[in-house]
């Protein structure tokens, strides 16, 4: 292990300069989170044994290729490697594995939560604690797709286990921004407070984002709930995120096995103005020595397998006639039309949706063909027909997506597809049976289509 962690560290100071440059810049626009300057609502996985993982790069492979846009890591956990010790002095070959990770993350343009946890350091106060973290943040600075939480749950954790009091916060985080000032930064506070509570404490000690753990009840999903706590969240104008929601498989509530209730208050937290999320998936805080995480989440079916497989879904478009669905000749690479009365493989598409998690009305979102390769794009810009011919997105490969009464979208819902640049709708001639193009400039019948989402 330890020659391993050695060759990690030769291999971090060889390339991270150029996965640094690749890097997203994470910053706050507002009440929301912006990556590269664009607002996106970010979907997080808790992954807090990172440093101990067997095989990193994998296990965020893994998570890019399911939807995540970011994990959240716990440096100093009791599982080890550790970041830094008691006399708050940071463990070289820990700091290695710490930005081997980070430059993983940075390949694959993931964003990473770094919330410390000086509880599981013996010894550590919080000057020393204030140290490691300045040490850290130097060492870090280069990384922009970062977001520090400077203690898990301070309310409740810190050092020698107690709660890290707002005049410590505050210290720490002038600290960190005097070396870093653009770092983004929060520290998290659990249910034992109110949300209106977290919110006030984020603007007291000026923190830049409001980071809570909701409260463990079986109504953690239900709209009405989840509209209080972003409201509460956002009182004091900054992103709210649901860092740590319901545990997953929480022996005390049965609704914490159903993925269909993540699903629901991930969608809600983001309906309602939220700025990011996290999948607390018990998985993550176990040790990480020796297994991959695909292999921990395949082997829970419920909630965690058909949770993350539910993040980037497939559709089908059926045209305005009830009949023919839209159609990537040779399953992408050729035309697209709509003719088709029998869906299959060439009639599935994956929606990505740009602005980040649950798609809602109003979002930009892409269209990729069955064949994985092409996605379906505006013929410049709009104006003319749709074909499956572009190899990556862009402005021509970006659509809006709406629906008449706003608000989430669900499979059988209406919807209409207008071009990014916002002069023009997708439209199934004939109302199906026929060409597609992108060349309406407003929407009707054969403008409308008909949303199926396959599991």
């Amino acid at each position: 292990m330890v020659a391993l962690v050695r060759c990690l560290a030769v291999l971090a100071l060889l390339t991270s300069t150029v996965h640094v440059a690749s890097a997203q810049v994470l910053t706050v626009q507002g009440d929301r989170l912006a990556v590269d300057g664009t607002p996106k609502f970010l979907v997080f996985v808790s992954y807090f044994g990172a440093l101990g993982a067997d095989n990193p790069a994998a296990d965020l492979q893994y998570f890019k290729s399911k939807g995540f846009d970011g994990i959240r890591i716990w440096p100093t956990v009791f599982t080890g490697p550790q970041l830094m010790r008691a006399d708050g002095s940071i463990v070289p070959d820990s700091l290695a594995r710490l930005k081997y990770v980070l430059d993983r993350a940075s390949d694959l343009r993931l964003v990473v939560d770094v919330s410390f946890t000086a509880e599981h350091i013996p010894g550590l106060d919080a000057a020393r604690f204030r140290d490691g973290i300045m040490a850290a943040t130097q060492e870090l600075k280069s990384y922009r797709n970062l977001l520090f939480d400077i203690q898990n749950e301070r309310n409740v954790y810190g050092p020698f286990r107690r709660p890290l009091a707002a005049e410590d916060v505050i210290r720490i985080r002038d600290g960190i921004k005097s070396i870093d000032p653009e770092r983004v930064v929060t520290a998290s506070n659990s249910s034992e407070r109110t949300a209106d509570f977290a919110s006030d404490f984020a603007a007291q000690t000026n923190l830049d984002v409001t980071a809570y753990h909701d409260p463990r009840t079986s109504q953690f999903a239900e709209p009405p709930w989840v509209k209080q706590l972003v409201d509460q969240l956002k009182a004091s104008g900054r992103p709210a995120y649901f860092q740590e929601p319901m545990p997953t498989r929480y022996v005390f509530f049965p609704a914490s096995y159903r993925s269909d209730l993540y699903l629901q208050q991930m969608a809600y937290a983001k309906l309602y103005g939220a700025a990011a999320w996290c999948f607390h998936t018990v998985l993550g805080v176990e040790d990480l020595h020796g297994v991959l995480f695909q292999n921990l989440i395949e082997g829970e079916v419920e909630p965690e397998l058909n949770f993350v497989n539910a993040l980037v879904p497939r559709v089908q478009l059926r045209t305005s006639n009830g009949v023919n669905f839209v159609t990537a000749e040779s399953g992408g690479g050729a035309d697209v039309r709509a003719d088709r009365n029998n869906p299959g493989l060439w009639e599935s598409f994956k929606m990505v949706v740009l602005s980040g998690g649950p798609v809602v009305s109003g979002d930009r979102v892409a269209f990729q063909s069955s064949d994985g390769a092409h996605y379906l794009s505006a013929v410049g810009g709009g104006g003319a027909t749709l074909r499956a011919v572009a190899t990556q997105i862009g402005p021509s490969e970006t659509f809006i997506i709406e629906k008449a009464d706003g608000g989430l979208i669900r499979s059988g819902d209406s919807i209409t597809l207008r071009a990014a640049s916002g002069a023009w709708y997708v439209t199934a001639e004939s109302g199906g049976g026929a060409g597609v193009n992108v060349n309406r400039p407003s929407p009707g019948a054969w403008e409308s289509f008909t949303v199926v989402f396959l599991r």
